[in-house]
């Protein structure tokens, strides 16, 4: 979607809060009607073999968009969410009440065992959940002029939202996929969770990951690479243009479909 356009949708719903609620409800229907995930790079997941053993895990479950869009390239997965924000994770739980193949945890994962203030951003009275952060500056550096179109600063405020967090390690998961999506946090999720990752090599998609170096570095160590995907199948990575980054280490790599077209 083109900056401009993106810029015009968030300043247009910031003036009609009200209709959040029914947005998001639309917006995670409709995806699962049009059997479309939220960001490409999930197609990737198709290229997962169905009879590889564990379990999809969704840091950062926000509004549930991950949730669908596995589910839409990988029906039959077993999901386990995280999300820190209590009040979005028991929205969840409803919408998913009964099902055996998604479970939503309500508290986040960290590299110890706390208690934290997330900081939500709320504009016009429009809660912009998906971008909250830890980091009270973070939370605010997407609201300014050159992101919203007759922006009022006065209009910004910070909602606080106490959570809990907890390890990885300590959930006893046996994960083959994560998707890690926690607003420059995802160095602390790994490092509370190396045993995990050591122990499982789960394929990881990270948002942003070459905006984070020390993660970059610290997963590298692990023996982790990136790739890419095209039709059919999975790419050593030759460019960083996309949001979310797919890297996994030889073995898992060995496991997956790779694409006959370019050498891996």
């Amino acid at each position: 979607m083109h900056p401009s356009v993106r810029k015009l949708i968030r300043s247009v719903q910031s003036h009609f809060y009200f209709l959040k609620e029914a947005r998001d409800t639309f917006y995670y229907q409709s995806r699962r009607l049009r059997a479309v995930p939220h960001e490409t790079e999930f197609f990737a997941l198709r290229f997962i073999p169905d009879r590889l053993p564990g379990v999809y895990v969704d840091i950062g479950a926000n509004q549930g968009q991950s949730i669908e869009s596995i589910k839409v390239v990988k029906p039959g997965a077993d999901i386990v969410s995280f999300e820190a924000n209590q009040g979005l994770a028991r929205k969840l739980q409803e919408r998913y009440r009964g099902r055996g193949d998604i479970k939503v945890n309500a508290f986040g994962l960290s590299d110890q065992v706390d208690n934290k203030t997330l900081f939500v951003p709320v504009y016009r009275k429009f809660v912009y959940d998906g971008n909250a952060s830890f980091n009270r500056a973070d939370a605010t550096a997407l609201y300014n002029s050159d992101t919203l179109f007759w922006f009022t600063p006065t209009k910004l405020e910070l909602k606080e939202v106490p959570c809990s967090l907890q390890r990885l390690d300590d959930q006893h998961l046996e994960p083959l996929f994560m998707k890690l999506d926690v607003q420059g946090f995802e160095l602390n999720v790994v490092k509370g969770g190396l045993e995990t990752i050591r122990r499982h090599e789960p394929i990881l998609m990270i948002e942003c990951l070459h905006d984070q170096p020390e993660l970059a570095a610290l997963l590298a160590s692990l023996g982790y690479e990136e790739y890419m995907f095209d039709d059919a199948g999975f790419i050593k990575a030759t460019s960083h243009g996309t949001l979310n980054q797919i890297v996994m280490t030889p073995r898992r790599a060995a496991e997956v479909q790779m694409s006959p077209q370019r050498p891996n």
